[in-house]
């Protein structure tokens, strides 16, 4: 190869180098803000009857037909007094933390709706309304599933009809 052509070919691969040495470039950033906040779940483990929704905060237990001189529902137990009957279970709920220094929490419930004429509704052998919270525990433990006794007490005197209702709970971190 002549001198000339490898002058022109030593020329033509510096003018492709030096293009590729002048790329074009460009830079951003991106600011991220954000807060940690605590946070506290409740979840129903368990409850008597046929229960579907365990483990998340929506659980549903269907009692089907009761009557005091029938079977009692899947999970309960049943009491006949002289003027009245019990249903009895249990219901377990859980509450989880995440970024809270609390040790404890307090656990409420409440009915939805007043209860049926002739119905009691009870936890921990309080009677509950729909009017105002009672408070089953003001030590519950992170973590673990609490159990709390359920009692559906009906007159004998009670009118044949749906006892639907529903019981909200609420855990407040201490």
């Amino acid at each position: 190869m002549s001198f000339n052509k490898q002058l022109l070919l030593v020329v033509a691969l510096a003018a492709v180098l030096s293009l590729n040495a002048v790329a074009a470039t460009s830079s951003g950033t991106l600011t991220v803000t954000g807060t940690i906040d605590n946070s506290i779940s409740l979840t129903i483990e368990s409850a008597g009857g046929t229960t579907s929704g365990t483990g998340t905060a929506a659980a549903v237990s269907a009692l089907g037909s009761i009557s005091k001189y029938g079977s009692a529902p899947t999970g309960f137990t049943l009491a006949r007094g002289a003027s009245n009957w019990t249903l009895s279970s249990t219901v377990g709920v859980q509450v989880d933390k995440a970024n809270l220094t609390s040790t404890d929490y307090t656990l409420t419930a409440q009915l939805g709706s007043a209860p049926a004429s002739g119905v009691a509704w009870k936890l921990n052998g309080s009677t509950l309304s729909d009017s105002a919270a009672t408070t089953l525990t003001s030590t519950g433990t992170y973590g673990s599933t609490g159990s709390y006794s359920w009692d559906i007490v009906v007159a004998d005197s009670a009118a044949a009809a749906a006892i639907d209702n529903t019981i909200n709970f609420t855990a407040t971190s201490n």
